[in-house]
């Protein structure tokens, strides 16, 4: 049974609200599929201190935020995959990210030795506590305190990668493997890295190391089948948590599916438009191919039939 999601769309305001958990865990009644799907950055939780010393407003602050993916996917559940979404915007903290990717710029006090100072996404501002938001606008007025930032990992990012990592164990586990479904959304505007408009669904397998090609082969079949437009790794391959975990020699496979934001809400209002209710019913669709062909399901019916 599927845990209710809360109000759709939510009224702009009730998103400042204070972050009580890292992350909520929606569980089927039975764990039938060997899949996890998580939503790093759906979170719409900001913190009023957050948003009061922010110098962008926030309809600006959500602009980096993969609204409604968390409902897109909560037919997961239904199909009987785990669904673990981040209840913190990804403004506010990455998990998508090392644990301390961080730039020293921001920061008032000295950083961990051990954080990662020169990665090129702390070089582009988005760290594991970003630094802008959209088109480089900046979040912050000035340096923040260096134990603010390391709070933010202590209780927001290791607990959710800690409750990460126990769903993935424990159903490969269960089931001897395990397919993990990073799920995000993208901007529409821009090109890809070919100087083509993006496509309805990019897949990201990190080129081919974070999941085998099987895994990614049927995800593009069955998003193709329902009429969408599919490429693959360009421009979004696959961040940290597909990199993290993807291991496919060890039978784990790391797979992001990035979904293009014109298909389901506005853009500029963030509200979810007439598409939505049909896009989720065709990842709904496609999702119950996948879980289908991933289990073995379709090759056993085939055997049982012949």
């Amino acid at each position: 049974m599927s845990v209710p999601l809360g109000f759709f769309p939510p009224d702009p305001l009730s998103v400042v609200a204070e972050i009580e958990r890292p992350y909520t865990l929606h569980q089927p009644l039975l764990h039938v599929v060997p899949v996890v799907v998580d939503v790093p950055h759906a979170g719409r939780r900001y913190p009023r201190a957050f948003v009061e010393r922010a110098r962008l407003s926030l309809q600006s602050l959500r602009r980096s935020e993969d609204a409604y993916v968390d409902r897109l996917f909560e037919s997961c559940v239904d199909l009987g995959a785990p669904l673990l979404v981040a209840e913190f915007p990804r403004a506010f903290l990455d998990v998508n990210r090392e644990p301390y990717e961080l730039d020293p710029r921001m920061f008032d006090g000295r950083l961990p030795a051990f954080a990662n100072t020169r990665s090129m996404r702390v070089a582009g501002g988005l760290g594991t506590i970003p630094r802008i938001v959209g088109d480089a606008h900046e979040i912050y007025f000035g340096r923040i305190p260096v134990e603010e930032a390391l709070s933010r990992i202590d209780t927001l990012y290791r607990p959710y990668h800690a409750g990460l990592r126990s769903l993935v164990q424990r159903t490969q586990s269960a089931f001897g493997t395990c397919i993990l479904v990073d799920a995000h959304s993208m901007p529409s505007t821009g090109l890809d890295r070919d100087g083509l408009a993006k496509a309805d669904i990019i897949l990201g397998d990190r080129f081919g190391t974070s999941a085998a090609a099987y895994v990614t082969d049927i995800a593009e079949e069955a998003f193709r089948r329902r009429g969408l437009t599919v490429t693959r790794n360009r421009p979004y391959a696959g961040g940290f948590i597909t990199e993290h975990y993807g291991a496919p020699s060890a039978g784990v496979h790391g797979l992001q599916i990035e979904i293009n934001r014109a298909l389901y809400m506005n853009e500029a209002t963030l509200a979810p438009h007439s598409g939505f209710g049909e896009l989720q019913q065709t990842i709904a669709s496609a999702m119950a191919d996948c879980f289908a062909r991933w289990s073995g399901w379709l090759d056993e019916w085939r055997e049982a039939a012949e």
